[in-house]
């Protein structure tokens, strides 16, 4: 508590306090009907927002200089000036033979028409359709992401996008890199899905303007707001694994320019799951505390706002019985502990210029520590991250609103100090010790002639001062050839620094000895891909058809091969060839004004040099299959959402060497995975109970050699489906606005 109430008094007396240009308002037709989901988008950039159940929306960081895209399956799009201070009173018309009685079930989930790349937005409704605990599991009912689990000891989840290790994500909260480095892996888990608003997937390299990480997409995680967000927001969880959660948002009005919010998290799994008896926990014991707070200003010209988040989190797994207290080192069960602590202050800083609309600029900060503790069987872990980041942008029109460009500097400073199978207090490995500082500056110039063209280019250079510069040139375009059909095309380079340690729990639960056989060296990569988006209706109801191809291809990378042996786990360069080949069409329809589906085909090709033999990444399907279907009474009186969930055949690392008994099939079977959820609406919010995994499927002996978990055949990696089984939950949401 003392160190809670440190940071933030640290917080508010030396940070100046912050909030952003809102805009705010109501999308009806012209019978005065709300429109609920329609698409709010700043035309030429990637944000936006959908209206919710009363047609109002409500959206942060506009500028004067900003045009406001309203649009809604079966009406004409309006394009507009923001409006600052009072409510936008937005009418949209029916289209010309669209059926004017047909009214659908709100959008909870659509792609940015605007955008200039593909980017899928997710609204909070969407996420509402799911447990949605934190962010690791808020893409159930989305098809652009995958999940999955990365090992049968720690439970951690890993994202997948277009067949690629979520690593390769520039994942971001209200557009400053959040998940990466040392917490790209557990960093996903840390962030409530209760303090989510909404979440804006986007494929492909991003912009610049955030930097050089995004190799294969962007995704960015808007909070709930101070100045919109409800007065009060509380939520209790708990599910039959023994997963309980509390969760408060606090809205605290001040002033006409200042607001503040605090959003609060307690997490614990308290119960020992072991379903399939071989004597391992089927996932670790967690307890977790966060807490974030922040204070927004909004003036006439300045607007800032600043915040701090600070949580504690604990795991403890493995063999039954092993607890929070137990020592890894001393103990004579295998055991799986992380402790883990951070403490951030963030913030951002703009000034607007009425008397040049067009002119404006901006500054992104942050500043963190965290610390890791723990390890597995007798691999102890110790490591510590400080980041600063800051970004400078300035934004301005040549001539006229169709030539706008964005120029810039930014500053990334990383200080890692890592140690494994450390005895010795204070003790550390030199090969994982490393302070990174990386100045860059950016430019991106926007050609928007009409709202049928959208052209980006942009490039920018990083000097890093251990790997030297990196330059990332990338070039986006959007152009709707014809009515309510748009293709969207992108090309970019991309760069990152691997973290081997934290991003593959196979080092911590696996009897493998670890080889280094490369000296630490960037990740670099070209991605370049095609996308085809339109939406038309089909007897008189909305049906929408996306189709993407993306190519992503490795110039350098870090390997982790476990094709070489089943003892072995060889860290290395690339040496040969690594691309990933992405295909996925997906199409949605309303059946009715309640019932609505969609579904997708997903197709990865995901191939690697291990063993000097190029092949299909481990544990990567070739083939999936999506399907989601969502009903509503009247009034959202009740809603049911199932979502199904097809996962092919995945290739399995090379087992040919070890003991006959141990020896794996070279692929795994395919499998399905059912998810459901049903709720109650009410005028303070909803009840829900819902489940995962519905279908009971478990991985057969997830774990090899489980009853010799010291031996030397023990590995624990090796995990291609779920390991725990079926799992029921219910929880409440209450929203109180008096």
């Amino acid at each position: 508590m003392k160190f809670l109430l440190f940071c933030l008094l640290y917080t508010l007396f030396l940070f100046p306090n912050f909030a952003q240009e809102r805009v705010f308002g109501e999308i009806k037709n012209t019978a005065n009907e709300p429109l609920v989901g329609a698409t709010v988008q700043v035309l030429g950039k990637t944000s936006g927002t959908v209206s919710q159940l009363d047609g109002i929306f409500d959206i942060s960081s506009i500028l004067v200089s900003d045009r406001l895209v309203f649009s809604y399956i079966g009406y004409i799009s309006d394009t507009l000036s923001p409006v600052f201070g009072d409510k936008m009173e937005v009418i949209l018309s029916e289209k010309e033979g669209d059926l004017n009685t047909f009214t659908i079930r709100g959008r909870t989930e659509s792609v940015v028409e605007d955008a200039p790349f593909l980017s899928v937005l997710i609204t909070e409704a969407e996420l509402q359709k799911a447990a949605c605990c934190n962010l690791s599991e808020s893409f159930e009912t989305n098809a652009s992401v995958d999940v999955s689990i990365t090992d049968a000891v720690t439970g951690t989840k890993m994202l997948q996008m277009m067949g690629l290790d979520g690593r390769y994500v520039l994942i971001s909260r209200e557009g400053i890199p959040a998940i990466r480095g040392l917490n790209s892996r557990l960093g996903l888990t840390f962030v409530p899905g209760t303090w989510i608003q909404s979440i804006d997937v986007g494929k492909g390299a991003g912009s610049v303007i955030n930097g050089y990480e995004s190799m294969s997409g962007q995704i960015n995680v808007e909070l709930f707001k101070p100045e919109s967000m409800d007065k009060w927001y509380l939520n209790a969880y708990l599910n039959s694994f023994g997963r309980l959660e509390l969760n408060a948002n606090r809205q605290i009005p001040i002033s006409e320019k200042w607001s503040s919010s605090v959003l609060f998290h307690a997490s614990q799994q308290f119960l020992e799951m072991d379903v399939n008896k071989d004597g391992f926990m089927d996932m670790p014991k967690t307890r977790q505390v966060n807490f974030l707070n922040r204070w927004k200003y909004e003036g006439d010209r300045l607007m800032a706002q600043v915040g701090v988040n600070v949580f504690s989190s604990q795991s403890a797994g493995g063999q039954l019985g092993f607890g929070f207290a137990d020592n890894l080192s001393t103990s004579s069960l295998f055991g799986y502990r992380m402790d883990t602590r951070k403490a951030e202050v963030f913030g951002k800083l703009g000034m607007i210029y009425p008397a040049k609309p067009t002119q404006s600029w901006g500054l992104q900060y942050t500043a963190s520590y965290q610390d890791f503790t723990g390890g597995a069987g007798r691999k102890l872990y110790s490591g510590k991250e400080r980041t600063l980041y800051a970004n400078f942008i300035y934004q301005n029109v040549l001539g006229n609103s169709f030539h706008q460009y964005k120029t810039g500097t930014s500053f990334l400073l990383d200080n890692f100090e890592e140690s494994l199978n450390s005895n010795m207090p204070g003790s550390l490995d030199t090969a994982f010790v490393r302070t990174e500082k990386v100045p860059g500056v950016f430019a991106e110039y926007n050609y928007i002639p009409n709202e049928n063209l959208t052209v980006v280019a942009g490039a920018r250079a990083d000097f890093h001062n251990l790997f030297g510069t990196y330059f990332t040139p990338r070039i986006h375009a959007r152009w709707v050839f014809v009515p309510n059909l748009t293709l969207r095309g992108s090309v970019g380079k991309g760069y990152r620094t691997p973290n081997a340690l934290m991003e593959n729990s196979m080092i911590w639960v696996s009897a493998r000895k670890i080889i280094y056989q490369s000296e630490l060296a960037p990740e670099v990569s070209w991605n370049s891909g095609l996308s085809l988006a339109g939406n038309w209706l089909v007897k008189d109801k909305p049906f929408s058809l996306v189709a993407d191809y993306f190519y992503t291809r490795f110039l350098s990378q870090l390997v982790y091969d476990q094709d070489i042996s089943s003892d072995l786990l060889v860290i290395k360069n690339l040496d040969g060839e690594s691309y990933a080949k992405s295909f996925q069409i997906e199409a949605s329809y309303a059946f009715s004004e309640r019932l609505n589906a969609k579904a997708a085909y997903k197709n990865y090709q995901n191939r690697m040099t291990t063993n000097g033999i190029l092949q299909q990444v481990p544990f990567q399907s070739r083939d999936r299959f999506f399907f989601n279907l969502g009903y509503a009474t009247k009034y959202e009186k009740w809603k049911v959402d199932m979502t199904v969930n097809w996962v092919g055949q995945q290739r399995l690392p090379d087992t040919s060497l070890s003991p006959e008994e141990f020896q794996l099939n070279g692929y795994s079977p395919s499998f399905f995975l059912v998810n459901g959820q049903i709720s109650r609406g009410f005028r303070w919010g909803n009840v829900y109970i819902g489940g995962e995994n519905l279908l009971d499927f478990r991985q057969k002996d997830p774990i090899v050699d489980p009853q010799n978990p010291f031996g030397s055949n023990f590995d624990a990696s090796m995990t291609w489906g779920p390991v725990a089984g079926r799992m029921i939950y219910a929880g409440f949401r209450m929203k109180i606005n008096k």
